[in-house]
C-alpha cells in the first residue's frame, strides 16, 4: 500500500497542532511531511516535497489558501 503525504498550513499553531493529531488518529497511515504557517512556505513544501494532499488554512499571512490552490494548478488534492 502506497503511503500518502501530506502538507498542512495553518497560521494558528494549536489549530494546526489539533489538525495534525486528528489526522493522526484518524488516519494513521498519513504522512504528514511538512507543518507550515503562512501561504509562501506551503508554496516552498510543496515543491520540496511533492505530496498528494494539502490541507488549507483560507486566511494566512502572504498568500492565502485561496491564492496557494490557484498556484497549484492541480499538483495534489486541496482540502480547507
Amino acid at each position: 500500500m502506497r503511503t500518502v503525504k501530506a502538507v498542512v498550513a495553518e497560521d494558528e499553531p494549536i489549530l494546526r497542532e489539533t489538525l495534525v493529531r486528528t489526522l493522526a488518529a484518524l488516519w494513521p497511515e498519513l504522512a504528514i511531511v511538512a507543518e507550515v504557517a503562512d501561504g509562501v512556505a506551503a508554496i516552498r513544501a510543496m515543491d520540496e516535497h511533492a505530496p498528494d494532499l494539502v490541507f488549507l488554512d483560507i486566511q494566512m499571512p502572504g498568500m492565502t489558501g485561496l491564492d496557494v490552490a490557484q498556484q497549484l494548478n492541480g499538483r495534489c488534492h486541496v482540502a480547507f
